[in-house]
């Protein structure tokens, strides 16, 4: 009996020592995990259209710029998008945005997999999946993570774009590898269904600031800064329109289309250049994982050199990486030569578009309307991607090759590397 008593209070001794040192992980944390979920399913189907060009002309015999069409559409449909989720942000709640889409992009998914004619891809996957349904993530999504965070905000949304790269990394071999063994319509039930529901869930977990649930961000309440100290920034109100009258709001947009010109055309076909040449469909998909892959280290890396080098430091050398290795791709026809352009674009392009919120904190202080500035940003950037993924099919149509969409790409990299130099120079403010 003494023996079975003292074990009792051993384990006794234990449970409540084990319950006082086991902290419930900060809710923060699981709404990153919801947004990276999210980020990394839409972003996943959305940008490995690539692997779906070359399935579609030989099971349709589709044009290649009536292929490219879908992809130009959910960019074209995500411009109101983004615009109307930036002005709304604050009287919707992101979750009931999140669930909206991921119904959509189920719906228009599982669409896609009755496609019989160019216009029903186009507006299926290209409207539905890719445009109403998920496009609004773009902005609400990385706002959303500022108010949870005080502490580790860098590190944060550095793992929230690298979701952006990835999704892709993961689906493009997939869903290729999917179509050619399963069948079209297979691919693209399980995706919608699957990836739907995925989404539907973790959109359930979102809350829209740490007060919906009586807790305050991770690493505390963020402190008032003191009036009249020199390194405090602007706190006074800032307009929409006092932003749009600066040049740096027109330079910063000017970047973000070029370099989504550039950047769309051998996204939406790199796939289908390397096959042109020879290369094997699923050896060819894999330069969209290289490509994601390579973008995933730059995303994460970028996010923490724009905060102290600002938007002109950041952003010229990351389009000249994305820029000048598309020459690459009039080269040889071999295998390594493909897979050395897929790492090195993916490098520059992955670190091109991750700094933007920052540098509008950066040019125009806390206290202007961010969610606005970045949604005008945002819109720039759908233009060039729709306006890229389409000349890139196009001008194939056009001229029976590819040599043209690669120069277009590369003349637009090199303008966007121009626009950088109307930005301003970054200037750190000295701490007290």
């Amino acid at each position: 009996m003494h023996i079975g008593r003292v074990a009792s209070q051993m384990v006794r001794y234990v449970t409540m020592y084990l319950r006082r040192s086991w902290r419930r992980p900060h809710y923060a944390w699981v709404i990153l995990a919801g947004v990276m979920a999210i980020t990394g399913i839409s972003s996943g189907v959305r940008l490995s259209f690539g692997v779906l060009v070359d399935p579609l002309v030989e099971a349709h015999g589709w044009s290649r710029g009536a292929i490219s069409g879908g992809f130009t559409l959910q960019f074209l449909t995500a411009i109101p998008v983004v615009l109307v989720a930036g002005s709304i942000a604050g009287r919707v709640t992101v979750r009931q945005i999140v669930i909206a889409g991921a119904v959509l992009f189920a719906l228009g998914m599982i669409l896609t997999a009755t496609t019989e004619q160019a216009w029903q891809f186009q507006f299926y996957f290209g409207v539905l999946a890719g445009g109403v349904g998920t496009s609004a993530f773009l902005v609400v999504l990385p706002v959303l993570l500022t108010p949870w965070f005080h502490k580790k905000l860098g590190l944060v949304m550095g793992l929230f774009w690298s979701s952006l790269s990835w999704g892709p990394a993961l689906f493009s071999p997939a869903m290729r590898w999917l179509i050619d063994t399963r069948g079209w319509e297979y691919t693209f039930i399980l995706l919608g269904a699957a990836g739907g529901a995925a989404m539907l869930l973790s959109g359930l977990l979102l809350r829209d600031h740490p007060r919906d649930m009586g807790l305050i961000p991770y690493g505390g309440m963020p402190s008032e800064p003191p009036v009249g100290n020199p390194a405090t920034p602007e706190v006074e109100n800032v307009s929409l329109g006092q932003v749009r009258a600066k040049g740096s709001f027109w330079a910063l947009i000017a970047v973000h289309t070029l370099g989504c010109v550039q950047h769309a055309i051998p996204l939406a076909h790199m796939v289908s250049i390397a096959t042109f040449a020879g290369v094997p469909g699923l050896a060819a998909a894999g330069m969209l994982t290289i490509t994601s892959a390579a973008s995933l280290f730059s995303r994460f890396g970028m996010s923490m050199i724009a905060e102290s080098r600002g938007a002109r430091w950041t952003l010229a050398p990351t389009m000249l990486i994305q820029t000048l290795p598309i020459l690459l791709l009039l080269g040889s026809g071999d295998l390594w030569w493909f897979y050395s352009f897929a790492f090195f674009f993916g490098i520059g392009y992955g670190g091109e578009m991750v700094g933007f919120p920052i540098f509008n904190r950066q040019y125009y202080g806390a206290r202007a309307p961010l969610s606005a500035i970045y949604s005008y940003q945002m819109a720039g950037a759908l233009v060039g991607m729709s306006l890229g993924g389409w000349l890139g099919g196009a001008l194939f149509d056009w001229t029976g090759a590819y040599t043209w969409a690669v120069l277009v790409s590369f003349a637009a990299g090199f303008a966007a590397l121009g626009a950088t130099l109307f930005l301003p120079r970054h200037r750190t403010t000295p701490t007290m």
